[in-house]
């Protein structure tokens, strides 16, 4: 358990100096770029998103849950991956102007490429911090991710800033990715790896079939409102909905952003040892919703000062898309736990079942949506993720033997902590009268009342975060302690 927390530790900061670099990239650029410009970035990203997806196929997570790992399996991993990347990106690249002249905007043909690019150098660090991820060294990965996160971040902004448009982001991404690869290799040094062989690819490609089919179907779920919004309304409509998923995104990645890398992992260590995961699964689902559910909440307060802080006011139209999906983002509290638990006890096969099941009816009622507007949309998602959720939790708990009751058990003090803390922002916006529409200092104000509903909220319902929390100040002040008296 303590190295699991070293590694959450290590991972988590990592993340949100990533998150912070991308919040001032998002934010400056934002401000240079249309949402036109933006909205080509948003459409080939969709389409690379598929493309990637299908790199799953030979899907790196092989080597995290494998029990025993011999350098032949590493080799072998690596080769199949390189044969399925390389053909991937000869098809993108040679794909790009069909599907620039699909969209009538011929800027798609060279973003597309220069993507394509930046998709196969990706392949230099992946297995090693694949490696590194299994031994949860996550002090060299932070290492590794926050290094890239530091030149996509400063090539988009000053790319931006001289004119490059749409393409200061698919720029940013080689950058990103010479600058990552480069580094695993020089902490690494296992030149070994690259060394083709295909011992034991029939176990890579055996995982990877379910593991791939997964990916493909739900990155096309998640790149189809963007392609139909881009097709049947605008490039506008398409950034639009982006960036309002995207703050939707951010609690998930604050609070989630360095847990997701140590999940698996972890939960695949309790699986070789013959632990059951039903006791870890609860614990996290309690400490997760205390975090996710106040923080969307709370941004579907105060959306409108949250977006005219990180997009500006070009950006207003993203306001109600963000109150919307906020909400029906509630609902997606398991989800992150949900693929680690089943890929560490080896049931990659119902990942699939259940991508067959929730995909095509998620992909019929968005579709449907969008011939509606962007808000149809995005109101959609109030059917599209409690469904999804639904149907997730349904085959975690065939697995791990977990009742309705345990998983409302493990959650509902996080409920009543959410309704505490969102009571005071309410309460502020109510007394401002204005409606959501509050200056940035209101807002600040209706925050720290939220912050201090949310530690009262812990504090009369005995949630296990407050104990999480107390731990984490002693082991802080007992490091600061240390360091003092050396």
């Amino acid at each position: 358990m303590a190295a699991v927390k070293r590694a959450l530790l290590l991972s988590t900061g990592e993340r949100y100096f990533a998150l912070a670099s991308n919040f001032v990239t998002v934010a400056v650029v934002s401000r240079i770029l249309t949402p036109a410009e933006i909205g080509v970035s948003v459409i080939g990203m969709a389409i690379v998103g598929i493309a990637m997806s299908a790199r799953e196929f030979a899907s790196a997570n092989f080597l995290i849950q494998r029990q025993h790992l011999t350098r032949a399996d590493v080799r072998g991993a690596f080769t199949v991956m390189l044969l399925f990347t390389s053909i991937i990106t000869i098809a993108l690249a040679s794909s790009a102007p069909l599907l620039a002249d699909a969209y009538g905007d011929e800027r798609l043909s060279p973003y597309l490429r220069v993507i394509a690019a930046a998709f196969f150098l990706e392949l230099v660090a992946a297995p090693i911090i694949t490696l590194l991820r299994r031994d949860m060294a996550f002090g060299k990965i932070a290492a590794i991710n926050t290094s890239g996160a530091v030149a996509a971040a400063a090539v988009t902004i000053s790319l931006a800033l001289l004119g490059f448009s749409y393409m200061s982001f698919a720029w940013a991404w080689v950058a990103s990715a010479v600058v990552t690869g480069l580094l695993a290799v020089g902490l690494s040094r296992q030149f070994w790896i690259y060394r083709p062989s295909l011992v034991g690819w029939r176990g890579m490609v055996a995982f990877g079939g379910y593991n791939g089919a997964t990916s493909l179907l739900y990155k096309t779920y998640e790149a189809l409102p963007y392609l139909l919004l881009g097709r049947i309304l605008s490039l506008d409509a398409a950034a639009l909905y982006s960036r309002g998923l995207m703050i939707c995104q951010l609690p998930d990645k604050v609070i989630l952003g360095g847990a997701i890398s140590v999940i698996l992992p972890a939960f695949s260590a309790e699986a070789r040892q013959g632990r059951s995961l039903k006791q870890p699964y609860l614990n996290a689902l309690g400490l997760i919703t205390a975090l996710q559910w106040p923080a969307l909440l709370v941004l579907a307060a105060l959306a409108y000062p949250i977006v005219d802080l990180l997009l500006g006011d070009q950006w207003y139209g993203v306001v109600p898309i963000v109150q919307i999906v906020a909400i029906a983002s509630l609902f997606s509290f398991s989800f992150e736990l949900n693929y680690p638990v089943l890929v560490s006890i080896g049931a990659v096969h119902d990942i699939f079942r259940r991508a067959l099941i929730v995909c095509p009816v998620s992909v019929v009622i968005i579709t449907a949506a969008a011939f509606f507007g962007l808000r149809a949309v995005a109101f959609s998602l109030l059917l599209v993720i409690p469904f999804q959720a639904f149907v997730a939790l349904t085959f975690v708990r065939r697995h791990i033997m977990i009742g309705w009751l345990e998983i409302w058990s493990a959650v509902w003090r996080s409920a009543a902590v959410a309704a505490i803390t969102v009571s005071g922002p309410l309460a502020a916006v109510i007394y401002i009268g204005s409606g959501f529409e509050i200056s940035l200092v209101e807002a600040l104000s209706a925050a720290a009342l939220a912050a201090a509903g949310w530690l009262l909220g812990l504090w009369l319902t005995g949630h296990a975060l407050l104990t999480e929390l107390f731990d984490g100040l002693q082991i802080s002040g007992a490091a600061g302690w240390w360091r003092q008296g050396s």
